[in-house]
Parts: structure tokens; C-alpha cells; sequence
């Protein structure tokens, strides 16, 4: 640790985001830059509940990825033209309280006391990026609401204690037919070298959504070998993002503020059931429409088959703009129940 001048950032506010681009919905993220804020690297991934945040991140894996953010440094100039992609294009807004959705937040601490409740939160970028993309009533993209795929979107796990090496393959998976095994450790992905899952994810983020190759460089045992991953179209909509803390906002838009859960029952034909219904402001939507909780969704937006709540809520993102009114059929009970209630 006293090889590296350490900061630490509690607040967005005034954050160059054409410098600190990295998935915003996360509890603990570090960036590894050399002085003349080349980028080595990131650290930190979750993919699922907040009780499993610290699932893939372990102080192991932060040690190793620091140890390959020093390689790195040690070995600059031989190595400065592969991080040139580390650092990601021009954002919308340069500032985070540039965006139409953040202008009222400013920064004020009281030290004494506590931060001021302006304090623009990481995830708010998301919530105000998408925000602007549905009040202008167009599609957002799946870059914008996928975001941050983890390497499972093409068949492999990496281990938590290193920086990117395979703990498994999963048979079948574009990984697994382009000849990865699990114990390969991933040198560089199109040309960027790894020293963490996150940069792998970084990765990802930037291919966009459609067909694309994955030229990777990989150590396996004494041997340096190279493979081509196969990215089929749509690749990056295995991601479930349900997850995430922007997918609140989200919820919102398109949900009238429910919260959906897998229904084990097989009753309904969705396969979802009602975990909460929000009771203040647009989060309240579909509660004053007539949801409660428990109940069994039958179909919803004209879709009865069986999906994920991310599945229904990017259903509804691309079917609606706000305002439209949304159909909803419930079952509660032996009743079956079919309310409305409008986009957001």
C-alpha cells in the first residue's frame, strides 16, 4: 500500500466523468492511474443481491490486481499504447450536476456532523442517463440498461483471489468453443492486459450489444496461447440487472413502483408475484392502481409468458412511453383482477 498515493472519493459531485467512468451501481470500486491519469486498471464487480455485494471482490483480489497495477507502472512505456482503451469517450456531461436530472444537487459537507443530503450518489448517474433518454421518449439502449456484463455472458468464471484467472467453463458456451479452460489466466482481452474481473467487464461495456469478436491472450500452465471468443447477437442480454440500485428508477418508469419476485408456484403466467408495491410519489403508481403486495402477475403490458422481472421491465422500456397506459392482470386469491395504470 505505500507504494501507491491513495484517494478517496465520497460523492460525484465535481467527478470528471470523462476520467472515473466505471459501473456506478457499485458499493466499492477502485481505480489504479498513473499520475498522468492513464488508467491501469479497476477494481470491484458485483452482480447480485446486497446481501452477496462482496460476493466476487475479496482482499486477495484487490492485493493481486494492485501487484499488476505496479507491473504496469514499473513497465510504462513499454506498455502505455495497450491502456489508451482504459479510458472510456467523451460522457454527455463532463460533471455530474451538468445533467438536467442532477442540477439541483450541490456539495455541502458538514464536517461536524454529516454529509448534506445533496450529496450526488454514484447510482444517480444511471437514474439521470436514463431518465433523459425516456423523457425524450427514445429506446434505451442496451449498453445504457445491460450495463457492465459479467464474463458469464460468455460461458467463464474467474476466480476472486487473482486477477483474471478462469475458475470454470461452462459447456457449450462461446468460451468454451473457443478452447478456454478453467486455470487459463487471461493476459489481455483485445489488446488491453488485465489485472482484475473489472477490467474484463470494462471490456464488455465498451463492445456494444450485436456480433463481435474477443481476441484474448491467454497463460495456460508454462504456455502463452491466443483465442478468438464468438460474441452472438444479443449476448449482452443474458445479463440480469435486477440487481442494481438504478433498477429502482426503473421500476418506477415502468413498473408503477412494484417489485417483482420468481413465483415458485407456477400459477401465474408471468411467474412473478408482487414483493412490494411503493407507497410515496411515482413509486406509488401501481399501489394506487390496486396492487398489493403477494399478488400473482397473469400478464402485464399484453405479455403473459413466463420472464424475469429485468426481462419485463426492458419489455416495457421499449413497448411504452410515458403516459401510455399499461394493462395488469392480477391474480389474488381465487380472483383474478385486471387494473391499468400509466408509464412513467
Amino acid at each position: 500500500m505505500d507504494e501507491f498515493v491513495c484517494l478517496r472519493i465520497i460523492q460525484m459531485n465535481g467527478v470528471d466523468l470523462s476520467l472515473f467512468q466505471f459501473d456506478y451501481d457499485m458499493s466499492f470500486a477502485v481505480f489504479f492511474m498513473n499520475a498522468d491519469e492513464t488508467i491501469y486498471g479497476r477494481y470491484g464487480t458485483r452482480s447480485d443481491r446486497s446481501d452477496h455485494a462482496d460476493r466476487h471482490i475479496s482482499m486477495e483480489g484487490l492485493k493481486a490486481s494492485m501487484e499488476g497495477a505496479l507491473d504496469l507502472h514499473r513497465r510504462y512505456p513499454e506498455v502505455a499504447s495497450s491502456l489508451e482503451d482504459k479510458r472510456g469517450a467523451e460522457p454527455r456531461y463532463e460533471r455530474a450536476e451538468l445533467y438536467p436530472e442532477l442540477q439541483n444537487y450541490t456539495p455541502m459537507i458538514n464536517y461536524e456532523n454529516e454529509t448534506a443530503k445533496s450529496c450526488i450518489h454514484c447510482h444517480q448517474i444511471h437514474n439521470a442517463e436514463r431518465q433523459g433518454l425516456r423523457d425524450s421518449n427514445n429506446l434505451i439502449p442496451d449498453p445504457v440498461l445491460y450495463l457492465y456484463p459479467m464474463p458469464e455472458v460468455f460461458g467463464v468464471k474467474l476466480a476472486t483471489e487473482s486477477r483474471a484467472t478462469l475458475s470454470g467453463v461452462l459447456p457449450g458456451s462461446a468460451a468454451a468453443k473457443a478452447g478456454l479452460q478453467a486455470g487459463d489466466e487471461l493476459l489481455n482481452v483485445k489488446g488491453q492486459p488485465l489485472i482484475s474481473q473489472a477490467d474484463l467487464q470494462w471490456i464488455l461495456q465498451n463492445e456494444g450489444s450485436g456480433e463481435a469478436t474477443l481476441p484474448m491472450k491467454v497463460r495456460r500452465d508454462d504456455e502463452t496461447i491466443f483465442v478468438e471468443v464468438a460474441l452472438e447477437d444479443g449476448w449482452r442480454r443474458k445479463s440480469d440487472f435486477g440487481w442494481r440500485v438504478s433498477t429502482w428508477d426503473l421500476r418506477r418508469m415502468v413498473l408503477g413502483g412494484m417489485v417483482l419476485v420468481s413465483d415458485e408456484s407456477g400459477k401465474a403466467g408471468v411467474g412473478l408475484t408482487v414483493k412490494g408495491a411503493g407507497k410515496h410519489g411515482g413509486h406509488a403508481v401501481a399501489r394506487k392502481a390496486g396492487v398489493r403486495e403477494g399478488d400473482l402477475i397473469v400478464s402485464i403490458g399484453g405479455r403473459g409468458t413466463r420472464a424475469t422481472e429485468a426481462e419485463i421491465i426492458a419489455y416495457l422500456l421499449e413497448e411504452t412511453e410515458k403516459g401510455d397506459a399499461i394493462p395488469l392482470t392480477l391474480k389474488r386469491g381465487a380472483r383474478e383482477i385486471s387494473i391499468q395504470y400509466k408509464a412513467q
